[in-house]
């Protein structure tokens, strides 16, 4: 994955897309999020698009999806979103055990 494709993604998650739109908000309409709530929603988005790739790849196999570059559009979807949230903890890892090292 290049950085152009990081930022789009990035850029996508905060305009929000479709999918996103239809998921409820945790903390209801113009509440405010706490951090467990926002990164269970992201939790809940990534699953969300890994279970719409595996349906669609099942779909195409069963031949009842006929246009390839969708299913293929949507795999790569879910792969950046895995790999985004795996860079997210990544860094959430590195910063608990800089505050671990940290010396009161």
């Amino acid at each position: 994955m290049n950085a152009i494709q990081l930022q789009r993604l990035r850029a996508a998650a905060l305009e929000g897309d479709d999918k996103s739109r239809a998921l409820p908000r945790p903390g209801g309409e113009g509440g405010n999020l706490g951090f467990g709530d926002t990164l269970a929603h992201a939790l809940n988005q990534v699953d969300g698009a890994q279970k719409d790739a595996d349906a669609q790849v099942n779909a195409f196999i069963a031949g009842e999806q006929e246009n390839i570059h969708e299913v293929m559009i949507s795999m790569n979807q879910a792969e950046l979103y895995l790999q985004l949230m795996t860079e997210v903890r990544n860094r959430m890892l590195e910063t608990y055990q800089e505050l671990m090292r940290m010396q009161v």
